[in-house]
């Protein structure tokens, strides 16, 4: 039996639409496919939580006479992008003061200083973010090595934020080219976002100063 005009045009449009309908489906699966997953992680020796790429790698210090950072997170390729944790437990002898503003503005000169192996330029001028309800110092900077043929040029920014009586230097660096790129973009914000402080016995009031506060259990 031959369809009637109006039936075969009604037929049609229900194909189309089922045709569409799965395409976005599965382009939705694919996407799902390739979206950045994470793992959680948590350092009580640094007193920190946070969620860090499923694909990258992690390593922590073992003893505090070991180099570097406290926290290495990276993808075997410092260019492609690496994530470091510093924990201060002390911060009068790490930084000879407890007040945030002071030590955020001495660390932002020292480090945007030209020295004799490399130029900075600040890209992201200091300002203060909120960091799991911390105050917390950054700014952004580009770093390109002096007198040589085939330069490093790289892109760093800064975290820096006052817990109780601990300290957490934490930084994210690149080649400039990776830095801005959309999984990198994802990946820091989705890291700083995540991240939670251990064992708060004290505050950080407004002026960047330690003030104690004490605990209760709920």
């Amino acid at each position: 039996m031959e369809l009637s005009p109006l039936r075969r045009i009604v037929n049609k449009k229900f194909v189309v639409t089922f045709i569409l309908s799965t395409l976005i489906l599965i382009i939705s699966n694919v996407n799902g496919c390739f979206a950045l997953q994470y793992t959680n992680y948590t350092s009580n020796k640094s007193q920190i939580q946070f969620q860090y790429p499923s694909d990258w790698l992690i390593k922590e210090k073992a003893n505090r006479f070991e180099e570097g950072s406290d926290i290495d997170i990276s993808k075997n390729n410092i260019a492609a992008g690496k994530i470091r944790i510093h924990f201060i437990n002390d911060l009068l002898e790490t930084f000879g003061s407890t007040n945030l503003d002071s030590v955020f503005t001495h660390f932002y000169e020292g480090h945007t200083t030209d020295d004799s192996k490399y130029e900075y330029q600040t890209l992201e001028s200091p300002s203060f973010v909120n960091i799991d309800g911390q105050r917390t110092g950054s700014f952004l900077m580009t770093f390109k090595q002096k007198n040589e043929i085939d330069p490093i040029i790289g892109a760093l920014q800064y975290w820096i934020t006052f817990v109780g009586n601990n300290g957490y230097v934490i930084d994210f660096i690149s080649t400039s080219e990776n830095y801005g790129n959309p999984d990198n973009i994802e990946i820091r914000d989705h890291f700083i976002k995540s991240i939670n402080f251990l064992g708060l016995n004290n505050i950080t009031d407004t002026s960047g100063r330690i003030s104690s506060v004490s605990t209760f259990a709920e």
